[in-house]
């Protein structure tokens, strides 16, 4: 096979799609951003500077995830009033959670939620508390968009607001041990994805933590103190069609910059250490795994020819998430490299030249025969 690398067209070229542009549409039309994010009245000024900056740096006039019913903050109207000034300044508009505490401090019952508009809400996630036929009066008085929990909600629920078309909006879990399980997830999905409804799904932050806890906004419980790019590349192997919100704060800028690479182009980038010099060329282009699915490895097309180390250094095994070289006792494979899948034992036929960098190790399980990826 031929090595690949270069430019998106050259792999176009040589047979290698783009295979991960997971770009999606928004809901009702709203064309879909690169990251949502989501600020709260417990922000610091400095958290909600810092939000701000990062989203309308990603998209013109973007949608913003907050809540209007914490028990840590009780002056809606003060932070209505910042809102506003960040809806007319910014152009950015919101999604606001909401339940009946949050009524009942906007006064005037359902009809108080037409106030909100005036903030720059344009959607309301209904979190608990509402039957079906008051979420219905609810889009009427306030004409937003209708979210619902896409984490409980019932398909009797959908049912009877059907006319309504609800987007799905999961939730996240601040109480560490009380996040939903993948498995849990996927089928909630398919509630909505047989209705043709949206889905949006929370990741947590990683730069702070939202008060009280500050121990982090998982919706999948596996995702709590997790790095923001791994959670995102399981996300979307688990649906690629969900519009992926960050819960709380901001992300570091590398992750930022690798989601926006995968989304555009499709390369997953995969951080190295340990690189030996007989691996260093892995550095120098974009790699594809070879299309056949093997248990043991993902094998990198193009490698097989390359030099191995004159010494190699092993670990006690080759362990999953290290790139392991064929040596010259294996002939005609000389100097392919494999990305482990499994841990397996030393065989004397190969030898460690580097591993995928400690925190980003577990991507090995979102990665599929014919992926791209751009080692760093």
């Amino acid at each position: 096979m031929a090595l690949v690398r270069g430019r998106v067209a050259d792999r176009i070229h040589h047979g290698v799609p783009p295979d991960l542009p997971f770009r999606v549409q928004g809901a009702h039309g709203r064309k879909a951003e690169l990251m949502l994010f989501s600020l709260y009245p417990t922000d610091t000024p400095e958290v909600r500077r810092a939000v701000v900056s990062q989203a309308v740096a990603l998209a013109d006039r973007p949608l913003l995830f907050t809540s209007l019913h914490l028990p840590e903050s009780a002056d809606l109207d003060g932070y209505g009033a910042e809102l506003t000034a960040l809806h007319r300044e910014h152009g950015v508009s919101f999604c606001a959670d909401i339940s009946p505490l949050a009524l009942e401090r906007l006064g005037s019952g359902v009809g108080g939620t037409a106030r909100l508009r005036e903030w720059g809400v344009t959607t309301l996630r209904i979190d608990f508390g509402f039957a079906p036929h008051e979420i219905r009066e609810i889009a009427a008085a306030s004409r937003c968009a209708i979210a619902v929990n896409a984490s409980t909600a019932t398909a009797s629920l959908l049912d009877e607001l059907e006319s309504v078309r609800p987007i799905g909006w999961h939730n996240f879990y601040p109480r560490p041990e009380t996040g939903i399980t993948t498995a849990f997830y996927v089928s909630q999905n398919e509630l909505f994805r047989e209705r043709g409804l949206p889905l949006y799904a929370f990741v947590p932050g990683e730069v702070s933590f939202r008060a009280p806890l500050h121990l982090g906004l998982p919706m999948l419980e596996e995702h709590r103190h997790r790095t923001a790019w791994r959670n995102y590349l399981h996300l979307r192997r688990l649906d690629p069609h969900v519009e992926i919100v960050c819960a709380e704060a901001t992300l570091l800028p590398e992750h930022l910059r690798w989601i926006a690479r995968v989304e555009q182009s499709g390369e997953i980038t995969v951080p190295l250490a340990g690189l030996d010099d007989a691996g260093a060329f892995l550095r120098e282009s974009v790699w594809r795994l070879r299309i056949e699915d093997a248990a043991a490895s993902f094998r990198l097309e193009g490698t097989r020819g390359e030099i191995p180390p004159s010494a190699p250094r092993n670990a006690d095994r080759r362990e999953v998430g290290s790139l392991q070289m064929d040596l010259d006792r294996l002939g005609r494979y000389r100097g392919e490299v494999h990305l482990m899948r499994q841990n397996l034992p030393l065989t004397g036929m190969q030898g460690h030249v580097g591993e995928i960098a400690a925190p980003y190790r577990g991507i090995v399980a979102d990665l599929r025969p014919g992926d791209v990826l751009r080692f760093e």
